[in-house]
């Protein structure tokens, strides 16, 4: 498949091209709140936060794109949860994929985290000890992280390395996102925020992984569904071998061979739009100013080949700014949006000279940018960098 292609499809289902609404339809409307985006993606990186609320608030219809001030009331309500899931980091989820999705893989992170909860001295006992500290504060109500430090020093507990503590009673379903307490995020018991279910077969666990993955990361390969969920190489493809006779299949390969995998009734929906949308959404002037954790980018394995520039060989790696800048889907520079005493800087930092054409896009992204804030807003822009 040509890397132009693969760029367009997988912009299309992200919803960075649209509109796309949860059923996949093209012609459908697009998401209109942060929960139908979360739920349409299962769960999306957001350990950087008002960056990871921009890129829920990008991909809604822009007619009732919200601000930053209702994406975090969306998350102080319970409407999306933000939590250690898939991976050892932040995602956002809906209350009705957090217990599932924590169950599924709850018990492999906390592997891949047990040497660093040992060397902090809080596996066995200890560990124990402090997650029920933590149950015992959240059952009174949402707490900060400082109420829970004063929880545990009265316990007698120490403070040092409070943040594994919390991060193995996530895991364990014991907390979760809070609603916040002025500036300060808190957290609150599991079994407020997330209803009951039954617990669900492992397998059929995975298959729904991987279903609702390639809802918004196909076309991808066996290795970017793994990379993405956590999940073993095995496990990736039992699962599947189980959805293949539903929505998922096979489209095409990439230059190394490897099998590209989608999800059908999006790509139809992609293969069905008219000339005219088709144009628009394969501008390669068009540009986007995403989280440096988007899904568009962690959705898919290293080195994401499809994310470079011409002329650019090395894989894309943080830097500062941490945000990414694109142009037709690949990297062009990065941004970062700095918000201090109610006034905000748009820093943008580009990789090379931008087309009138990226100009103009850029400008109207910056605009759609400081909408979102809702503060006062100026631009900085630095020289073009040598990359």
């Amino acid at each position: 498949m040509h890397p132009a292609e693969l760029r367009s499809r997988r912009l299309f289902a992200q919803g960075l091209r649209g509109p796309v609404g949860d059923d996949g339809d093209a012609s459908g409307p697009a998401p209109r709140t942060t929960a139908e985006v979360v739920r349409r993606a299962l769960a999306v990186q957001a350990q950087e936060y008002l960056p990871s609320q921009w890129g829920l608030a990008q991909r809604i219809d822009p007619v009732a794109r919200p601000g930053a001030a209702e994406v975090a009331a969306a998350v102080d309500h319970g409407e999306i949860l933000r939590t250690h899931v898939l991976r050892p980091t932040w995602h956002f989820v809906t209350p009705d994929d957090a217990r599932w999705l924590l169950e599924l893989s709850a018990p492999r992170i906390r592997r891949q985290m047990a040497s660093d909860i040992r060397k902090a001295g809080w596996d066995g006992d200890a560990g124990a000890r402090g997650v029920e500290v933590i149950a015992r504060e959240l059952d009174g109500g949402h707490r900060t992280r400082s109420d829970l430090a004063a929880a545990f020093d009265r316990a007698g507990l120490p403070t040092t390395g409070l943040g594994f503590v919390l991060f193995v009673a996530e895991v364990e379903r014991v907390a979760i996102s809070g609603a916040s307490a002025g500036k300060q995020r808190t957290y609150a018991a599991f079994d407020e925020r997330v209803p009951a279910s039954p617990p669900r077969a492992r397998e059929e666990a995975l298959a729904e992984l991987v279903e609702r993955a390639l809802t918004t990361r196909g076309p991808a390969t066996v290795r970017d569904l793994a990379t993405w969920s956590g999940s073993t190489l095995g496990d990736v493809r039992a699962a599947l071998a189980a959805a293949s006779d539903r929505t998922v299949g096979r489209i095409a390969l990439l230059a190394d061979d490897e099998e590209l995998w989608h999800d059908g009734v999006v790509s139809a929906a992609w293969t069905a739009r008219p000339p005219d949308r088709a144009a628009r959404d394969d501008d390669p002037a068009l540009v986007d100013l995403l989280q440096g954790y988007d899904e568009y980018v962690m959705g898919h394995a290293m080195p994401r080949a499809y994310l470079q520039p011409p002329g650019i060989e090395q894989p894309i790696i943080p830097e500062y700014p941490l945000h990414a800048m694109l142009a037709g889907g690949t990297m062009i520079g990065r941004w970062a949006p700095v918000v201090r005493g109610g006034r905000a800087t748009l820093r943008v930092l580009p990789w090379r000279e931008l087309t009138p054409d990226e100009e103009r896009s850029l400008e109207g992204r910056l605009a759609e940018v400081a909408a979102f804030l809702g503060v006062p807003a100026d631009v900085e822009r630095e020289s073009v960098a040598a990359v």
